[in-house]
């Protein structure tokens, strides 16, 4: 079936991706809209040693991609194998032969093949060579820059929380299934929710301790929390990731359904404490900052 087919590793689908996705709309003719995209992130082969995180995790990307409106996500194994293909041998070996290819769209800087030496001028020239029609995507301008996923990650790791929401076009924020975790915050009187978190993590912020708004499912109204992302060294038992929020003026059981904190504000960095009573001393105090910064 003939297919306009859009490339990329639409890491984050922030507003350079939508852009590039409405440009395949107006493109397309009516024929059926692939987006095909790479996992895991190419940095996790090419530079196994420095790998970038996922802005989003994998499952949200096709998720986001099917609501901008293409009919399909194709998602390619990225493996040495597939590093190793060229730029010519990445077209008429890969694309063409595994799509029917009659329209393509390519964001400004997308580059592929080995050594991505394959770029907008080697595409168009290949577009001509094998009877099929390419289109760039203008870029995607905010503040004065182009709307990039490493300029997500830098304004996360600032904690520019406002820059990071103008570049992805929705607020920043962490989903996943609560699991049960140790309950050692219902000893001190700030019951958690943890989130179940995936092989991939995806993009996380400085460990710390963050104002945020919390989605529960069946409530259009987010809630208000205080998240803490890190290892919890004052009362954790073994030293390990975990992303958990105490949410304010809430009881229930959300153990197994799926939550998103959308992190607003950073209060403070994560800090190890001499025994629990300081640790609830200073929880209070990051509620109370919570509740003044949402006015609440």
């Amino acid at each position: 079936m003939p297919v306009a087919l859009t490339i990329g590793n639409f890491d984050g689908v922030h507003l350079g991706h939508r852009r590039v996705i409405q440009t395949l709309k107006e493109f397309s003719d009516g024929l059926p809209l692939l987006a095909l995209t790479f996992d895991p992130h190419p940095s996790h082969v090419l530079l196994p040693s420095n790998g970038k995180p996922s802005v989003i995790p994998l499952s949200e990307r096709i998720n986001l991609l099917l609501e901008l409106g293409v009919d399909a996500v194709v998602v390619q194994k990225f493996d040495e194998t597939f590093a190793r293909l060229s730029a010519d041998d990445f077209i008429s070996k890969y694309l063409l032969q595994e799509f029917s290819v009659r329209k393509a769209v390519i964001g400004f800087d997308f580059c592929y093949g080995a050594g991505r030496t394959g770029d907008w001028n080697h595409f168009t020239q290949a577009a001509t060579q094998f009877g099929f029609e390419a289109k760039r995507a203008d870029v995607m301008l905010v503040d004065g820059g182009p709307v990039s996923s490493s300029r997500i990650r830098t304004a996360v790791h600032a904690l520019n929380f406002p820059l990071v929401e103008k570049l992805l076009g929705r607020p920043y924020s962490l989903s996943g299934i609560v699991v049960q975790g140790d309950q050692r915050g219902r000893l001190i009187g700030f019951p958690t929710a943890n989130l179940g978190l995936e092989q991939e993590l995806p993009l996380l912020p400085p460990f710390g301790v963050y104002a945020v708004e919390v989605f529960l499912p069946d409530e259009l109204t987010p809630r208000h929390g205080v998240m803490n992302c890190g290892v919890r060294p004052t009362i954790a038992s073994g030293l390990r990731l975990q992303i958990e929020t105490h949410i304010l003026d809430y009881s229930g059981d959300l153990y197994g359904k799926k939550i998103t904190f959308c992190v607003r504000r950073f209060i403070r960095t994560e800090m190890k404490f001499s025994g629990l009573e300081q640790l609830r001393e200073q929880i209070q105090s990051d509620v109370g900052a919570a509740r003044t910064f949402f006015g609440v």
